[in-house]
């Protein structure tokens, strides 16, 4: 009888020494190939100190002590960063550290029709050895004392800055000035002044004196602060700070429409009517004096939000095309709105709820002019605009609310039309104290509801 053997395994038991000798055999190539990379680093590191040091004793005893001759090179360059003709009178070289660092005196830029629209007395760059492998110019910081600095919108809307222009319909500047301002580590400026003209708006010229300036790149993102001191007729010194971030692979990271970040404007006794001839407001504003701090953020160039915390007095305001006038003797406290919008939509400007949006308003109180009076007041809506076959969704939350002020000035507030009508056929009465209401579809029907809080007084008609 004879009986199959068993299947033999493919691999045979590999003995112990020969497997001993092959770890050793992989441990010798290992080796020997950690040994090259080891000894390429090394060479490599060597090579870039010696070459380093060679470029530095080259700057310290060949070109720093005889900068003056190469001034002509230095306004070369300049003018190939900046886009624009730039002129030094004095050029001076120092060290700040292992930088080297310049003092240039009288600096002048002219924009492409030769006009002077930068003036620098005195300028203090302390360079980056990062411009070795950029092969551009890159600043370590740079420091720029009482500039005079001209500002211009043209007719055609293009924004030129000290001769660089910037055009809003393109998302970024024409030429590589701003791209190179926005790469450098820190530009400060002090005791300045800015001549801001709007050729599109027709506006006279406004100046900005004791201007300070501190802007500050790193990598994506970017911040910078000013302070700066109006005309006495529009405000008090005026405060400006700004955090942005771009894209990591923005093609140019000067194209503010790829940008999201935050901006705070403190005005102090300020004449926002005043402040029309220059800003375009959201709403049609007649009259107003007194403070606001504000927080607005932009998601690509697009308004998303704001938070104000507002103290004005003497304010008349259309908040729409088809409302009658907001005539208040004053108004405080703070105001958050927050807008959404979708991908496709290209402009900025806020729609007062036709999409999804928050609003908020905490400590709010205001007196009308005609004696009409809102007790500080605590409140926030919610509303989802209806999307994918969903109905429309709005939540509300209130402290302290007044029901019957409520309602005398619905008819000047940027209502859906439907929730202003609710409140002028109610007309309700009494006082709303920790509140909450959140329903689903269109006012009157509704497809789900669900309402709790206190309720005082309440009377409808």
């Amino acid at each position: 009888m004879h009986t199959t053997p068993p299947q033999q395994t493919e691999t045979e038991c590999v003995p112990l020494v020969v497997r001993w000798r092959r770890l050793r055999a992989a441990y010798r190539l290992a080796n020997l190939a950690t040994h090259h990379v080891l000894g390429f680093t090394v060479k490599l590191a060597l090579l870039l100190y010696f070459v380093f040091a060679l470029l530095f004793l080259f700057l310290r005893y060949a070109i720093l002590p005889n900068i003056d001759y190469y001034k002509g090179g230095i306004e070369r360059a300049a003018s190939a960063a900046c886009g624009n003709r730039v002129q030094i009178a004095r050029v001076y070289a120092s060290w700040n550290g292992l930088r080297p660092n310049l003092f240039l005196g009288d600096v002048t830029l002219h924009d492409a029709a030769g006009r002077k629209v930068l003036g620098l007395p005195s300028v203090s760059a302390t360079l980056a050895w990062w411009s070795v492998l950029a092969a551009d110019v890159r600043f370590h910081s740079l420091e720029i004392i009482r500039p005079e600095l001209d500002v211009r919108r043209a007719a055609d809307g293009k924004l030129y800055v000290a001769g660089v222009g910037f055009d809003p319909d393109r998302g970024g500047a024409d030429g590589q000035g701003a791209d190179w301002l926005l790469a450098q580590r820190e530009i400060v400026i002090r005791e300045g002044r800015i001549n801001w003209s709007d050729e599109l708006r027709g506006a006279p010229p406004l100046p900005l004196d004791k201007l300070s300036l501190v802007l500050r790149n790193r990598w994506r993102e970017h911040q910078f602060a000013l302070r700066a001191t109006p005309p006495a007729t529009l405000a008090a010194p005026l405060d400006v700070r700004a955090s942005f971030v771009h894209p990591v692979f923005s093609k140019r990271i000067s194209d503010a429409t790829m940008w999201k970040g935050e901006l705070f404007v403190d005005l102090r006794h300020a004449d926002l009517a005043a402040w029309k001839t220059y800003l375009d407001y959201p709403f049609a504003l007649a009259s107003g004096n007194g403070a606001l701090r504000a927080w607005i953020t932009l998601d690509h160039a697009k308004l998303a939000g704001f938070t104000a915390d507002v103290g004005l007095a003497n304010v008349s305001a259309r908040l729409g095309p088809e409302l009658p006038p907001l005539e208040l003797a004053h108004v405080s406290g703070r105001v958050a709105a927050r807008e959404e919008f979708p991908l496709h939509v290209q402009d900025g400007l806020p729609t007062f709820g036709a999409r999804g949006h928050e609003i908020s308003l905490t400590d709010f109180s205001l007196q009308t002019r005609d004696g009409l009076r809102l007790a500080p007041t605590t409140l926030s809506e919610h509303y989802r605009a209806p999307a994918n076959g969903q109905p429309e969704r709005v939540h509300f939350k209130a402290r302290l609310l007044d029901l019957e002020t409520l309602a005398a000035l619905a008819a000047q507030l940027p209502l859906r039309p439907e929730q202003r009508k609710l409140l002028a056929d109610l007309a309700p009465r009494g006082r709303l104290q920790d509140f909450s209401a959140e329903w689903q579809g269109s006012l009157p029907t509704l497809s789900a509801y669900r309402v709790k809080g206190r309720v005082e007084g309440l009377g409808l008609n």
